[in-house]
């Protein structure tokens, strides 16, 4: 019987999880639920990757041996230290993605309209747990590395339907969505094991036998009609000249030189504005970006400038990282839509001068190269 871990993990992170989260990462009861929600699917997709990929499941069960979160961890005893808990899932999460943990998580906290310190935190906090929960499934299955392999491998029907468009790619499960599929050699073998006596790829003989007469019968009509067609008209099938080929038509002029299709003029900049103090991207942002997402997809050589604006008011370390961040959640967008994330740069903080409204000083500038 398969598995599901997706819903098995799921039910590990309860709801004392869910207040102590809110609690570490200091965000709303409701923003850290979505957040939970949004992180298990990543946590089993990078199980899933390193256990499935070359090196096999025995990597997975070396990585838990290696970051144990200690006894009781997947049950989150009450008074558990959050710093230790997070300590140890930062490794887990270096360990599972290296250095994909930055754009998964801007990536995470953009689709979902999050802080990427919630995110980042609920993951930290979530790692060890689910580790935890899988570890003590592992004991209580007596799974060897075979075993899990094939667990692991079995989870990925559920991963394709749980992780958004442009997640499978960043967590390096490509064909996640194609591995799903009944392939034809499956099918074939599903079929031989229930009449093992017809051979591969042989058509039913019962079912060739009854039709073959009355398919030779048509046939045999199909070419007496024809004789009967050419005895009307008085001519044969045989020595008819066939008539001489028309000659080809002359070819067109070639277009003038502007009337020539144009090359697609590169997108203008385009700006996108944020709620005070927040780092989630307007709704309509990926509709906003959809002139350069197409241009970039088109231009492979292009490059794409992201550049956040902040005021001058206030602490100014604090409003550049609120500059940053919101130029993250941008590229985070971009990365989802399919850009390659080494062909976006992010561009130093700048502070906003000669603006005519607050507004303008929120803004995220976002330029083809």
């Amino acid at each position: 019987m398969t598995i599901n871990l997706l819903g098995t993990l799921s039910q590990a992170l309860d709801g004392h999880f869910a207040d102590m989260a809110a609690t570490a990462v200091a965000d709303t009861q409701g923003s850290t639920r979505r957040a939970i929600d949004a992180v298990v699917p990543v946590l089993l997709g990078g199980l899933v990757r390193l256990g499935t990929g070359p090196a096999g499941a025995g990597a997975v069960i070396d990585l838990l041996q290696r970051t144990d979160p200690g006894p009781g961890t997947s049950e989150l005893p009450q008074g558990i230290d959050t710093g230790t808990l997070m300590t140890t899932g930062r490794t887990l999460l270096s360990s599972l993605f290296g250095e994909r943990l930055g754009a998964i998580t801007e990536a995470l906290a953009a689709r979902h309209s999050l802080a990427t310190s919630t995110v980042g935190g609920v993951l930290a906090l979530a790692a060890p747990l689910l580790s935890g929960k899988l570890k003590a499934l592992i004991a209580e299955r007596q799974l060897d590395a075979a075993g899990l392999g094939q667990l692991l491998a079995e989870q990925k029907p559920s991963l394709a339907g749980a992780l958004p468009a442009g997640l499978p790619g960043l967590l390096g499960l490509d064909g996640l969505t194609a591995s799903v599929g009944t392939t034809a050699a499956d099918a074939s073998e599903r079929i031989h094991a229930i009449a093992p006596d017809l051979p591969p790829d042989s058509p039913s003989p019962p079912l060739l036998r009854r039709w073959l007469p009355w398919i030779i019968v048509l046939l045999v009509l199909l070419m007496a009609l024809t004789q009967l067609r050419q005895c009307g008209t008085g001519t044969t099938a045989i020595g008819i000249v066939p008539p001489p080929a028309a000659p080809a038509p002359a070819q067109p002029p070639a277009a003038p030189a502007d009337t020539m299709p144009q090359a697609a003029a590169r997108p203008a900049p385009v700006r996108l504005y944020f709620d005070v103090a927040s780092v989630s991207v307007p709704d309509d942002s990926e509709l906003q970006l959809q002139a350069v997402i197409d241009y970039a997809t088109a231009h492979p050589d292009a490059r794409i400038a992201i550049s956040g604006f902040h005021d001058k008011t206030g602490n100014s370390d604090r409003n550049a990282a609120l500059a940053r961040d919101r130029a993250k959640s941008v590229k985070a967008v971009l990365v989802l839509a399919g850009i390659a994330e080494e062909r976006i740069d992010l561009e130093k903080p700048l502070e906003s001068t000669g603006y005519t409204s607050d507004r303008e000083a929120r803004r995220v500038e976002v330029t083809v190269r």
